[in-house]
């Protein structure tokens, strides 16, 4: 394929490393990439879980055009943000606000999850959770309670307890794929134009919106993906970067 527009990149388990560490390796591939992407023009554009404050920070210390926060909730881009809620039905109250409020919150966690603290401080739209559980009989339960309006989302196994994943509570219909959806159409890119490189169950279902989807080695292992790296973390996302360049 041609040199694609954008690169969609997942942060946690993908673009960095345990605890968060773009150099944990200690190598500066996954850095040398990212400056080839540059040169290239081609975007990278971060879609993570993280909060706005985090993604706003992340693309201005490696020069992202743009980026996407909570799950595809909400685009940063500069200065300006916008929010993307899905279904979600209470006006004038953040998502976070209503799950607490309503109850969700606290069926989810008392289906074997608990808060990711503290990671929490500060959303809008998502609660990130851990355990490991059956993300659709979380779902049904949500449904059979009057809870239709919010879904939990796996987004992989946490780096460094790999035994345990990473759950958002988000509002239905919202998520990373409608996020890139959104996000092509706003900035005028086919489908084929664009590419993306994740860990986890989430990242996944962003296929249906690109060329090409990717997750690194050492993504969820319980997810049967035939596009795999050879290589972990950024240094996998180095290698998808190389390729599309080549």
């Amino acid at each position: 394929m041609t040199t694609p527009e954008v690169l969609y990149v997942d942060v946690d388990g993908t673009l960095v490393g345990p605890g968060g560490d773009l150099l944990w390796s200690g190598s500066t591939r996954v850095v040398d990439a990212l400056l080839r992407a540059r040169a290239a023009g081609m975007a990278v554009v971060p879609v993570t879980g993280r909060d706005a404050v985090q993604v706003r920070e992340l693309c201005r210390l490696l020069g992202f055009p743009r980026g996407i926060a909570e799950l595809g909730c909400i685009h940063v881009e500069g200065l300006r943000t916008r929010h993307e809620l899905g279904d979600y039905p209470f006006d004038g109250e953040a998502p976070v606000v209503a799950m607490r409020r309503t109850g969700a919150l606290d069926l989810a966690c008392s289906l074997g999850l608990e808060r990711h603290d503290p990671w929490n401080e500060g959303r809008f739209a998502t609660w990130i959770l851990r355990g490991k559980v059956d993300v659709d009989e979380v779902d049904r339960a949500l449904d059979h309670a009057g809870f239709g309006w919010c879904r939990l989302v796996d987004n992989g196994p946490l780096p460094r307890r790999p035994a345990l994943h990473g759950y958002h509570l988000a509002p239905a219909g919202a998520g990373k794929g409608h996020a890139v959806a959104v996000d092509r159409r706003r900035h005028g890119i086919a489908k084929e134009a664009a590419v993306y490189v994740g860990d986890g169950a989430g990242d996944v279902a962003c296929a249906a919106e690109v060329g090409e989807c990717w997750l690194v080695a050492n993504g969820d292992p319980d997810l049967d993906w035939p596009h795999r790296t050879t290589a972990a973390y950024g240094e996998g996302v180095a290698e998808v970067i190389d390729r599309l360049l080549a």
